[in-house]
Formats: C-alpha cells, structure tokens, sequence
C-alpha cells in the first residue's frame, strides 16, 4: 500500500520542479529582455528567482544553455504556428512570415536580444549537427505538394530552394535585431525575397504571379 504513496510524491515533486523551472525560465527571458546577455548572469537570476545559483545550474546549466533553449523554444513555437499552412505559395508564404513576425512582435526587447545572444554566442554555426541553424532551416523546407502540382518545375534543387529562402529570413532577421529595419519592413524585405527565390523554379503562370506579387511588395 505504500508504493502508490511514494509514487504520488515522485509525481508532485517532479511537478513542482516543473513549474519551478517555467517560473524561473520566465524571469530569464524578461531578464535578458531587459538586459541583453552582456550584463545578464546566473546570480542575479538565481537571486530573483529566490533559488541557489547551483540550483540555476542543475536546471538549466550554462547561461549559454539557457540561450540555447530560448532560442530553442521560440523555433518550436514557430513550428506550432506555421502548421497546416495554405497549399498556395504566395498564400504559405505569407502565412509563414506574418506568424513569424507575429511572434516577435509579442516581446520584441526579448527576441532582439535572444537572437542576438545566439549569434554572439554562435549558437546558429551552420557546422553544427542538429544545432539551431539546422532546425530553422528546417521550417523553410518547400512544401513536396508544390512539386506534386507542379507549381514549381525541380529544375532547382529542393534543398538549395530551402537554403536560400532560409537565408532570406535569417539576413531580414539579422537586419531586424541590429535595428536596421523595423517589424513591417521585415516583413516585406523575408517576403520579397523568398518569392524571388520560389520564382526562379516556378511554372511560367505562377512566375508571373509571383514577379506581380513581388512588384506590389516593393511599392509598398
């Protein structure tokens, strides 16, 4: 009979080290937010939280680590948010952007400084099996139905297609943290440049919808 007992408490305590956790993975992000990395540190962490700094440190680990995994969750937000997207290009690709820049404009002291932090810190080094920069990449696979419908022709290489729309948003992206753009520049200067990319293997009918498209964008 005291089995169950003893189970129930590993459950609440595994639970209770779960909220601690989200609560302290909460005051990181406004920390760094405010801060930038430079001045963020694990003691003053610690200190807000009301924990040891040993504690930070079995929870999370290095401040890199926690850089890591902000970096990390904002991406699988991204994912989340960019499910089940319009099978139409330019659709999908305004899906894509708007939801992604919806994303930073929610806290945008923090994704500033939490990409910055990542770049500084070359968490996003391309050399990296399984790193940050290899997951993003990811979300700017084209989609295999485009093909199927022959919206775009293969003459380009899939993955070189992925590469370059990638790229498109990771330079707007960089522009946007340095504050060399704002959030609606943003958006146009990822869209523009990655229908470019799409008009390149495009069917003659959709690259002019695509060059048409492309032109309204940059009369904005």
């Amino acid at each position: 009979m005291k089995k169950p007992v003893r189970a129930l408490g590993d459950a609440t305590r595994q639970a209770n080290k779960k909220l601690r956790r989200e609560r302290i993975f909460t005051i990181a992000k406004r920390q760094i937010a405010a801060k930038g990395l430079e001045e963020f540190t694990i003691s003053e962490l610690a200190e807000e939280a009301g924990v040891t700094t040993p504690t930070i440190h079995n929870l999370f680990g290095k401040k890199s680590d926690i850089i890591r995994e902000l970096v990390s969750t904002l991406i699988e937000e991204m994912q989340v948010t960019t499910l089940d997207p319009p099978i139409d290009l330019i659709e999908n690709t305004m899906f894509f952007v708007n939801n992604v820049a919806d994303i930073y404009e929610k806290d945008i002291d923090f994704y500033r400084a939490a990409f910055k932090s990542a770049e500084y810190l070359g968490l996003f080094d391309p050399r990296i099996p399984d790193g940050l920069f290899r997951r993003a990449q990811q979300l700017a696979a084209p989609n295999k139905e485009w093909y199927k419908r022959g919206f775009l022709l293969g003459n380009i290489e899939p993955t070189i297609i992925r590469n370059k729309a990638h790229n498109s948003h990771r330079l707007a992206r960089i522009d946007w943290v340095l504050g060399y753009i704002d959030l609606s520049q943003f958006r146009h200067q990822v869209m523009k440049s990655i229908l470019l990319v799409y008009a390149a293997d495009a069917n003659p009918e959709l690259h002019v919808l695509l060059n048409e498209e492309i032109n309204r964008l940059n009369s904005l």
